[in-house]
């Protein structure tokens, strides 16, 4: 999300069924290399398979706090206080609901204040717990670089929020060889881990200028593949990943080689009038703006669905939300949601996390299923 940020019915080509059953699964289509791993977690402890079923979810808290006055790499804030990781019983309560594939957003100051240099070991302590209990409740993790293709460098007394291979003052301080480096030291770390199920490797690139997202992406999935060639990778379009201009910003085709092939595009979908997931007016203000509203689902998917199928490759929409607090906006998630299985695309829905309090978008369970918000209970129907 954007910082705070008739049902049509395709002709399926038999690579990109394949490749979606494969990444709804958890299945290798390819032998992969006999590796060593650099953490615990080692080969004889596979993942295990059909876990990408029904639709995820994204627990959102250890990319918070990133709006402080001075965040920075060397400022990342301190965890419990200005970000949270998932908690147990948030984990637990949506697992109990049948959630089982996680979207985890993590902000690359936290765990790489230098770049080039090995990762911090007390924010690696904290996603390895995370890892692990999601693991321990038969869950699966996508890892995702909540970024926007940037990075918060401290310079003396200031902070520069620098594009990836942006040039400032003759020099060009965050490249894709660092952002390539960042997801080597991930991937060697949790490879092999049962809790992994994919690298989201940034989150809506936008206004990119002279940088190239697609060169910067290919640089990262050819770093992931020297150390990795089992786990998927999902590459979000830029400008902000917008199913609905999908085509229109990225071009008319894919652009990642991946030896492994298995490399997932990624789109986000909201469906208030500016795309952005901020819901500034009512569902009745909407529809007077716009009587087609109840059409937005289908006709802001349908662009990206049409571009993975002429590309025969596999499609995901990490973030989709509406408010929870009118029935309207919930029957028009229930109409996107059957989009979504008639356009076969995995998805994770936007957000659960134990901070939100009133956040309208929230699907976090209450301490009773009674309690949870019905957009929550309308998620759990298409487990």
């Amino acid at each position: 999300m954007r910082n705070r940020t008739k049902p049509y019915i395709p002709t399926v080509s038999p690579g990109l069924a394949v490749g979606l059953l494969l990444l709804v699964q958890g299945i290798c289509p390819h032998a992969a290399l006999a590796q060593t791993s650099s953490a615990r977690w080692t080969a004889s402890n596979p993942p295990t398979s059909a876990l990408f079923q029904g639709v995820g979810v994204s627990l959102a808290g250890a990319e918070f706090g990133v709006e402080a006055d001075g965040f920075s790499n060397l400022h990342p804030g301190r965890v419990g206080r200005d970000y949270v990781y998932p908690s147990a019983e948030s984990v637990e309560g949506l697992a109990a609901r049948g959630i089982r594939t996680f979207r985890l957003p993590i902000r690359w100051e936290r765990l790489q204040p230098k770049l080039g240099k090995a990762l911090d070991p007390q924010e690696l302590k904290q996603l390895d717990q995370t890892l692990e209990l999601i693991a321990k409740h038969q869950g699966k993790v996508i890892i995702d670089l909540h970024n926007y293709a940037r990075y918060a460098w401290a310079t003396g007394s200031r902070v520069q929020s620098l594009r990836i291979d942006q040039r400032w003052e003759g020099n060009r301080p965050v490249t894709s060889e660092d952002l390539a480096n960042f997801w080597q030291f991930l991937a060697r770390r949790y490879r092999n881990h049962p809790g992994l199920l994919a690298y989201g490797i940034m989150n809506e690139p936008h206004d990119m200028d002279d940088s190239s997202w697609q060169r910067i992406s290919q640089k990262v999935v050819d770093g992931i593949r020297t150390v990795d060639l089992e786990n998927w990778i999902l590459v979000a379009g830029d400008e902000w990943s917008s199913a609905e201009r999908f085509a229109e910003v990225n071009g008319d085709t894919a652009w990642i080689r991946d030896p492994a092939q298995r490399t997932a595009y990624e789109a986000h979908c909201y469906f208030d009038l500016d795309a952005s997931g901020k819901y500034k007016f009512s569902y009745s203000y909407e529809q007077r703006l716009d009587p087609a509203l109840k059409q937005r689902p289908a006709n802001r998917i349908k662009p990206f669905a049409d571009w993975c199928r002429k590309n025969q490759v596999v499609g995901f929409i990490g973030e989709f939300g509406v408010p929870n607090n009118d029935p309207r906006w919930n029957a028009l998630l229930e109409d996107f949601l059957h989009e979504l299985r008639h356009q076969n695309l995995a998805s994770c829905y936007w957000a659960a996390g134990q901070w939100w309090g009133d956040y309208p978008l929230s699907v976090h369970p209450g301490a009773h299923p009674h309690d949870d918000p019905a957009t929550l209970k309308t998620l759990i129907q298409f487990q």
